[in-house]
Protein backbone atom coordinates (compact mmCIF):
# COMPACT_ATOMS: atom_id res chain seq x y z
CA UNK A 1 0.00 0.00 0.00
CA UNK A 2 2.84 2.41 0.83
CA UNK A 3 4.46 1.76 -2.54
CA UNK A 4 1.20 2.54 -4.24
CA UNK A 5 0.86 5.86 -2.34
CA UNK A 6 4.48 6.80 -3.14
CA UNK A 7 3.87 6.20 -6.84
CA UNK A 8 0.71 8.32 -6.79
CA UNK A 9 2.46 11.17 -4.95
CA UNK A 10 5.46 11.09 -7.34
CA UNK A 11 3.09 11.06 -10.31
CA UNK A 12 1.05 14.01 -8.99
CA UNK A 13 4.06 16.15 -8.12
CA UNK A 14 5.89 15.13 -11.30
CA UNK A 15 3.01 16.27 -13.48
CA UNK A 16 2.60 19.49 -11.57
CA UNK A 17 6.29 20.41 -11.82
CA UNK A 18 6.56 19.60 -15.52
CA UNK A 19 3.93 21.94 -16.94
CA UNK A 20 3.44 22.10 -20.67
CA UNK A 21 4.24 25.13 -22.78
CA UNK A 22 1.44 26.79 -24.67
CA UNK A 23 3.62 28.32 -27.37
CA UNK A 24 6.26 25.99 -28.84
CA UNK A 25 9.30 27.28 -30.75
CA UNK A 26 8.62 26.85 -34.44
CA UNK A 27 11.13 25.87 -37.10
CA UNK A 28 11.30 28.16 -40.09
CA UNK A 29 12.84 27.38 -43.44
CA UNK A 30 13.65 30.41 -45.55
CA UNK A 31 13.97 30.04 -49.30
CA UNK A 32 17.18 31.08 -51.00
CA UNK A 33 16.76 34.36 -52.87
CA UNK A 34 19.20 35.11 -55.69
CA UNK A 35 20.12 38.54 -56.99
CA UNK A 36 21.99 39.22 -60.20
CA UNK A 37 24.82 41.17 -58.51
CA UNK A 38 28.44 40.58 -57.47
CA UNK A 39 28.29 41.70 -53.84
CA UNK A 40 25.79 42.30 -51.07
CA UNK A 41 25.83 44.73 -48.16
CA UNK A 42 23.46 44.85 -45.17
CA UNK A 43 22.90 48.23 -43.50
CA UNK A 44 21.43 47.75 -40.03
CA UNK A 45 21.23 50.79 -37.78
CA UNK A 46 18.95 49.09 -35.21
CA UNK A 47 21.55 46.67 -33.80
CA UNK A 48 21.77 47.87 -30.17
CA UNK A 49 18.55 49.78 -29.37
CA UNK A 50 16.97 47.07 -27.17
CA UNK A 51 17.08 43.34 -26.54
CA UNK A 52 14.27 42.83 -29.08
CA UNK A 53 16.23 44.78 -31.70
CA UNK A 54 19.33 42.75 -30.89
CA UNK A 55 17.51 39.43 -31.34
CA UNK A 56 15.84 40.61 -34.56
CA UNK A 57 19.17 41.89 -35.88
CA UNK A 58 20.75 38.48 -35.28
CA UNK A 59 17.89 36.74 -37.10
CA UNK A 60 18.16 39.16 -40.04
CA UNK A 61 21.96 38.82 -40.17
CA UNK A 62 21.71 35.03 -40.28
CA UNK A 63 19.04 35.21 -42.99
CA UNK A 64 21.11 37.71 -44.99
CA UNK A 65 24.32 35.66 -44.72
CA UNK A 66 22.74 32.30 -45.54
CA UNK A 67 19.66 32.91 -47.69
CA UNK A 68 20.43 36.00 -49.79
CA UNK A 69 22.75 34.92 -52.60
CA UNK A 70 24.44 36.79 -55.42
CA UNK A 71 25.14 35.20 -58.81
CA UNK A 72 25.89 38.06 -61.20
CA UNK A 73 28.92 39.57 -62.92
CA UNK A 74 28.32 43.22 -62.08
CA UNK A 75 26.57 45.46 -59.59
CA UNK A 76 25.93 45.56 -55.88
CA UNK A 77 22.99 44.68 -53.68
CA UNK A 78 22.29 47.00 -50.76
CA UNK A 79 19.82 45.83 -48.13
CA UNK A 80 18.68 48.64 -45.84
CA UNK A 81 16.77 47.89 -42.69
CA UNK A 82 14.29 50.77 -42.72
CA UNK A 83 12.04 50.02 -39.76
CA UNK A 84 11.73 47.61 -36.87
CA UNK A 85 8.92 48.39 -34.49
CA UNK A 86 7.74 46.25 -31.57
CA UNK A 87 4.55 46.68 -29.56
CA UNK A 88 3.76 44.77 -26.41
CA UNK A 89 0.60 44.73 -24.34
CA UNK A 90 0.49 42.71 -21.16
CA UNK A 91 -2.33 42.41 -18.66
CA UNK A 92 -3.37 39.67 -16.31
CA UNK A 93 -4.06 36.55 -18.38
CA UNK A 94 -3.44 38.42 -21.66
CA UNK A 95 -0.31 39.09 -23.73
CA UNK A 96 -0.10 40.60 -27.21
CA UNK A 97 3.05 41.16 -29.26
CA UNK A 98 3.31 42.76 -32.69
CA UNK A 99 6.19 43.52 -35.00
CA UNK A 100 6.43 45.79 -38.01
CA UNK A 101 9.41 45.25 -40.30
CA UNK A 102 10.46 47.15 -43.40
CA UNK A 103 13.42 46.37 -45.69
CA UNK A 104 14.64 48.11 -48.82
CA UNK A 105 16.56 46.16 -51.46
CA UNK A 106 18.55 48.19 -53.97
CA UNK A 107 20.20 46.49 -56.96
CA UNK A 108 22.67 48.95 -58.45
CA UNK A 109 24.48 47.90 -61.61
CA UNK A 110 25.32 51.38 -62.88
CA UNK A 111 24.27 54.94 -62.21
CA UNK A 112 21.28 54.50 -64.53
CA UNK A 113 20.43 50.85 -63.90
CA UNK A 114 18.97 50.78 -60.38
CA UNK A 115 16.14 48.55 -59.10
CA UNK A 116 14.51 49.19 -55.72
CA UNK A 117 12.23 46.89 -53.77
CA UNK A 118 10.53 48.07 -50.57
CA UNK A 119 9.11 45.13 -48.67
CA UNK A 120 7.04 45.40 -45.47
CA UNK A 121 5.65 42.92 -42.99
CA UNK A 122 3.31 43.24 -40.01
CA UNK A 123 2.77 40.28 -37.71
CA UNK A 124 1.06 39.92 -34.34
CA UNK A 125 0.10 37.22 -31.90
CA UNK A 126 -1.61 36.97 -28.57
CA UNK A 127 -1.92 34.58 -25.64
CA UNK A 128 -5.05 34.46 -23.50
CA UNK A 129 -5.28 32.60 -20.22
CA UNK A 130 -2.58 31.23 -17.99
CA UNK A 131 0.89 31.24 -19.55
CA UNK A 132 4.56 31.30 -18.61
CA UNK A 133 7.26 33.84 -19.43
CA UNK A 134 8.82 31.24 -21.73
CA UNK A 135 5.58 31.25 -23.74
CA UNK A 136 5.90 35.02 -24.19
CA UNK A 137 9.51 34.65 -25.33
CA UNK A 138 8.60 31.87 -27.78
CA UNK A 139 5.74 33.96 -29.19
CA UNK A 140 8.06 36.96 -29.65
CA UNK A 141 10.76 34.98 -31.44
CA UNK A 142 8.26 33.05 -33.58
CA UNK A 143 6.70 36.34 -34.73
CA UNK A 144 10.13 37.79 -35.53
CA UNK A 145 10.80 34.78 -37.76
CA UNK A 146 7.32 34.99 -39.32
CA UNK A 147 7.87 38.64 -40.21
CA UNK A 148 11.12 37.78 -41.98
CA UNK A 149 9.52 34.76 -43.63
CA UNK A 150 6.81 37.08 -44.97
CA UNK A 151 9.48 39.44 -46.32
CA UNK A 152 11.18 36.46 -48.03
CA UNK A 153 8.02 35.21 -49.70
CA UNK A 154 7.09 38.70 -50.92
CA UNK A 155 10.60 39.20 -52.26
CA UNK A 156 10.49 35.92 -54.17
CA UNK A 157 7.28 37.10 -55.88
CA UNK A 158 8.82 40.41 -56.95
CA UNK A 159 12.33 39.24 -57.82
Amino acid sequence: MVRFLVLIIIFLFGCEINGTQIIKPEKFKYDIIKFNTVSKILDNEFAANSSDHEIMSEIIQYWFDNRIKTDGFEGNLFVNLKKIQFNREKRKDYYKFSISLSLEFVEKKSSTNIKKYNVNSNEYGEIVGSFAIKDQDNLDINLMHKALESISSKLIEVN
